[in-house]
């Protein structure tokens, strides 16, 4: 019996690799070992995956005996050939445009990928459409980014050495509700999906992991503590109030920009204990700026795990800029709670799909820019 299970299991892997080699086929399903990880890189995967969807079979000698039998199969094993050859293009399109980060930190993998396109392009036996996807794909993997387009986010972040005339107290709340703006919208766009799996952002390399959720933290703390000091550092209350009025506009205005980290940020400085504990300056402060700031805080509350600000987020009109401690509590929650794998020693694929809806609900967020420019 184990001699007659062995010998079919030989026939199979015999069989596959004779039906993947003639037509490219992606055999997925199969596997010679129980192993629950793979030491296959991006590149790896990527050359076996294309090993022989670009490669029809060859024309060869026939004779009068078996022409319509050859005939047959080699308009089979075209058909079957195309169909491989779209089926890697369109995974290729998939993954340049929604993951090209992918591409411009693996070099043997763009490498790889643009000898393919190649390849495809050059090949008389392909169909036209194949000719013409592989030459859009090509132009999409290797245009060059203009330097305009990319943005520095060290020396944008980093003050300027000689110092400005302007001030805090000279620019207006809608001035200083744009520029929030615009630098939260500069790191947030530079967060790749990447640094979103296996709680990154709390890992011992989590700086080279998940260094723009780790920039995006650190300017929301810097931020809100910079409210703090220009409320506290006013020597007369009137002073205090005032500054309170005009943070309480900001971040005001930060909503009404659909920059929901903005007006989280403002309304942490509110709720800290050096402003929190100014009672005397607090009942000076007019009635309907209490109101607004009531109506925000309402807003970016963390009852009922940010209920509130989910449902703005959910009904907010692209672009927008999120609070991103709330998915993040999300991942850190389904990372603890669901194991990788599953109870027959599968890949658990539920879990895979939560994390990457989350992942994925943020590009719903960029799907248009901000119309708003540095003015410093």
């Amino acid at each position: 019996m184990h001699e007659e299970v062995s010998s079919q299991h030989s026939n199979y892997q015999h069989d596959v690799q004779q039906v993947s080699s003639k037509a490219g086929v992606v055999i997925t399903s199969f596997r010679q070992s129980h192993r629950r990880s793979s030491t296959s890189t991006a590149a790896t995967a990527f050359a076996i995956a294309t090993s022989a969807s670009s490669n029809p079979p060859d024309k060869g000698p026939m004779n009068d005996g078996n022409n319509r039998n050859r005939d047959k199969n080699r308009r089979k094993e075209s058909v079957m050939s195309t169909a491989a050859t779209m089926r890697v293009l369109n995974v290729l399109r998939h993954w340049v445009s929604k993951h090209a980060q992918d591409f411009e930190m693996d070099q043997k993998l763009k490498n790889l990928t643009i000898e393919f396109l190649e390849d495809i392009n050059y090949n008389p036996n392909l169909l036209p459409a194949e000719h013409k996807a592989a030459s859009q794909l090509l132009r999409l993997i290797t245009k060059e980014e203009s330097d305009t387009n990319k943005v520095d986010l060290k020396k944008l972040l980093t003050p300027p050495s000689v110092q400005s005339k302007e001030s805090i107290e000279t620019l207006s709340a809608l001035e200083i509700a744009e520029q929030m703006t615009y630098l939260d919208y500069q790191i947030f766009v530079s967060i790749t999906s990447e640094e979103f799996l296996g709680q990154a952002w709390m890992k011992t390399d989590k700086a080279t992991r998940a260094p723009h959720i780790l920039l995006m933290t650190k300017r929301f703390n810097e931020v809100s503590q910079l409210v703090v000091s220009e409320i506290i550092r006013r020597s007369n209350m009137s002073a205090r109030v005032a500054a309170i009025e005009k943070w309480t506009a900001v971040a005001d205005i930060n909503r009404v920009l659909h920059n929901y980290n903005g007006v989280l940020q403002i309304c942490a400085a509110f709720t800290n204990s050096s402003v929190y504990r100014l009672k005397k300056t607090w009942e000076k402060v007019p009635k309907t700026t209490k109101q607004t700031i009531d109506r925000l805080q309402h807003i970016v509350s963390s009852d009922g795990r940010f209920r509130n600000l989910r449902d703005a987020l959910h009904r907010c009109d692209p672009p927008c800029i999120p609070y991103l401690g709330v998915y993040l509590t999300d991942l850190s929650f389904i990372e603890e709670g669901t194991p990788n794998i599953t109870e027959d020693g599968l890949l658990n694929f539920s879990k895979m799909r939560m994390v990457s809806g989350i992942s994925n609900y943020f590009s719903k967020f960029l799907l248009i820019y901000f119309q708003i420019f540095k003015s410093f």
